[in-house]
């Protein structure tokens, strides 16, 4: 049922592509790749033109916006479900109800140095 509420139409711009831990958007304006084990942070962003965006953060600040509706976006929902102490319910609320304002669904927790 989440994975049906994850996915959106697919008509949106550019491509998603998951290959070995590497996740990679190709669309007409922009893109990249990131691998998984390097997020940081994970963003939804309604305001983005024209349609609203994950926005992926790296460690070392790299960027990634890939369209909610992007060919292959519903891929996405496995990356996300697998990273460490996500709530999926949280995700699906927050694609769900479109806020006004971009919101964070997931930080990486940093390890506590003592």
């Amino acid at each position: 049922m989440q994975r049906v509420r994850f996915a959106q139409d697919g008509d949106g711009p550019g491509v998603v592509q998951i290959r070995e831990r590497r996740l990679g958007y190709f669309g007409p304006l922009d893109g990249g790749v990131i691998d998984v084990a390097d997020l940081a942070k994970l963003e939804i962003d309604p305001t983005s033109h024209p349609t609203p965006s994950w926005i992926l953060t790296g460690v070392d600040g790299a960027r990634l916006s890939i369209p909610i509706n992007a060919k292959g976006a519903e891929d996405l929902f496995d990356v996300f479900a697998a990273l460490p102490d996500i709530k999926t319910n949280t995700v699906l609320d927050v694609l769900s109800r479109t806020p006004d304002a971009r919101v964070i669904v997931w930080t990486r927790v940093k390890p506590l140095l003592h």
